[in-house]
């Protein structure tokens, strides 16, 4: 099977294909090939989202179960993790709907991260999150990444 060259010279493929968006000449697009690349760029957005939110509830959790534990790097992480992924969900406001799914898949992430990082248990952590895309984003419910540090463990 000769590969064709988008498989070849993927650099040189996409130069072609925006070339041809550029000239608004149809007859030189790669269909196929264009809605591939295209859903995959959605899959990434996706994965990014599930991936911050894994980190994101995986220091919740360390949070909530450890607090005798807590450290400004938990801290910091969180604050880092809420701000990416509010921003990812407003320059993306249809990964929305997905956004149970990603929670789901993201805790699962959280769960090995915090199994990683603790003595804890699997058989102590909830199957499932506690919480709610919007409580987790919220600093209001839990860890107040509004203030500084020090304000957090008032």
């Amino acid at each position: 099977m000769t590969a064709t060259f988008h498989e070849r010279d993927f650099y040189g493929w996409v130069e072609q294909q925006c070339a041809a968006l550029r000239d608004h000449d149809s007859s030189r697009l790669d269909w196929s090939g264009l809605q591939e690349e295209l859903e995959a760029l959605g899959r990434q957005e996706y994965r990014e989202l599930v991936s911050r939110l894994g980190v994101l509830l995986g220091h919740l959790l360390k949070w909530e179960l450890q607090p005798g534990r807590r450290s400004r790097s938990w801290f910091c992480s969180i604050r880092e993790q809420r701000r990416a992924i509010e921003r990812l969900l407003k320059q993306n406001p249809s990964l929305g709907a997905k956004a149970a799914d990603a929670l789901a898949d993201g805790f699962d992430t959280g769960v090995d991260l915090v199994l990683r990082d603790t003595d804890l248990p699997l058989r102590s952590l909830p199957a499932t999150s506690p919480w709610t895309l919007e409580q987790a984003l919220d600093p209001a419910a839990l860890c107040d990444t509004r203030g500084d540090w020090d304000d957090a463990l008032a």
